[in-house]
């Protein structure tokens, strides 16, 4: 019999691998707000209502009344990825395109904000700023990943303070929930060790799971004449994912894949951003951001299995040598009377390497371009944006022992988000 330690393996490593992955910044939901996401993004140092408390809480003094958020995004998932795969250690021999099902989710954002006393305000969020849905449902591509879904929650209370005329600054707790909905499989296995005949067995195997973790936060604004100043910071997570890979359709194997407790450290990383926001009067403002992520803590896995079967189900090290990423966003607006036009250019880094490359994280560069608008009543607001998102091909590489589970191939990858946002001042 062969690959049963390779095939298990390769399960954990598509299953708890993709489950970090999903918190990276390749999958990150920055789109946090529909008046931010219409200008890319850029708002750091413009942000001027309730959703300040993602993108720069020390915002929140320049605020004169309290306001309620809540908003929700589209995003098209898979119906515009393609994987272009000739790899003949998974059956490919020739160039063969693959698919991954389409669907559309919709992360969901809501915050809360008010002054305290003449110089202080407090803000809370509840935010999405992490997930990712991949679905994959054709042979070979599902012995590297099937299905992956994950889902996160923020919540992060801040309080600002204002220091000059126009200085301030804010402190804030993030506390992340990540809920591992499903990560699955099939498991391969040739039990009379002739590959000409194909397998024998072909099993499957999901993970689910949950984890938590507090982290903090600090912010710097300035709001002045013509010109703003943003400059926040968020730190390093480390959610402890509790969770329970269970196995079925193994037949005579199943003693040998037993279902089992398992956890693993999940190391996200701190997250930077700077901007500057110009007003030269008229109608028209205009701001541009770097945003940072330090994906570099990313390096390995270390999985914990409880139910160990020797040479089947062992404790795993898996390198990931991840990048710290940049990305670089413009946003523009032009306002007239009660609403505004929005828009925005934005170039990301993707944070995998090729060689860590697996169907569950197509990730890549992308660049996008935005469009918004923005109507603002006596009492309350509407937001809307749309945002076309273009993914730079990707080839994934199998180049040493940590690119076991990557299938080698081209990703072709587009996606489409559009969001409303709705505010309601008291």
């Amino acid at each position: 019999m062969t690959q049963s330690r390779t095939s298990l393996g390769l399960t954990l490593l598509a299953l708890l691998a993709t489950a970090s992955s999903l918190l990276a910044s390749g999958f990150a939901i920055p789109e946090q707000s529909a008046k931010a996401s219409g200008l890319a993004g850029a708002w750091v140092a413009g942000a001027d209502d309730a959703a300040a408390n993602w993108y720069n809480p020390a915002a929140l003094v320049w605020l004169d009344e309290t306001e309620v958020q809540f908003g929700f995004n589209a995003i098209t998932v898979g119906g515009d990825t393609e994987f272009l795969v000739n790899d003949p250690s998974f059956g490919v021999f020739q160039d063969t395109t693959f698919e991954p099902e389409g669907s559309i989710e919709t992360p969901v954002h809501l915050y809360y904000a008010q002054k305290v006393g003449q110089r202080g305000a407090f803000g809370f969020g509840i935010t999405t700023p992490f997930g990712l849905v991949t679905d994959w449902t054709e042979r070979p591509v599902t012995f590297a990943a099937a299905k992956a879904e994950l889902q996160t929650f923020v919540l992060n209370p801040n309080f600002a303070y204002q220091l000059t005329e126009y200085w301030s600054i804010a402190i804030g707790l993030d506390y992340i929930l990540a809920d591992i909905k499903s990560f699955s499989r099939e498991v391969p296995i040739d039990l009379d060790g002739n590959p000409l005949n194909g397998f024998e067995v072909i099993g499957h195997s999901n993970l689910t799971g949950d984890g938590n973790d507090i982290g903090w936060n600090l912010a710097i604004h300035k709001k002045a004449p013509g010109l703003d100043f943003g400059l926040t910071y968020r730190s390093e997570l480390t959610p402890t994912i509790e969770g329970t890979i269970d196995y079925d359709n193994f037949g005579p194997l199943a003693s040998f894949f037993p279902s089992s407790p398992g956890s693993a450290d999940l190391n996200l990383p701190a997250q930077a951003a700077i901007g500057i926001a110009v007003s030269p009067g008229g109608a028209w403002s205009y701001e541009f951001d770097i945003n940072w992520t330090g994906w570099s803590t990313f390096d390995a896995l270390v999985i914990d299995i409880e139910n160990e079967v020797p040479g089947f189900s062992e404790d795993l090290f898996i390198p990931e040598d991840w990048d710290d990423t940049m990305a670089y966003r413009f946003g523009m607006a032009r306002s007239s009377g009660n609403h505004e036009w929005r828009f925005g250019a934005l170039f990301d880094e993707g944070a995998v390497p090729a060689n860590r490359l697996r169907p569950s994280i197509p990730d890549a560069d992308r660049t996008g371009g935005t469009i918004g608008f923005g109507f603002e009543g006596a009492k309350w607001n509407i937001d809307a944006y749309y945002l076309a998102l273009f993914f730079s091909d990707q080839a994934a590489e199998r180049t040493d022992a940590g690119s076991e589970g990557v299938v080698l191939g081209d990703y072709k990858s587009f996606a489409n988000l559009a969001g409303l946002t709705f505010s309601r001042r008291f």
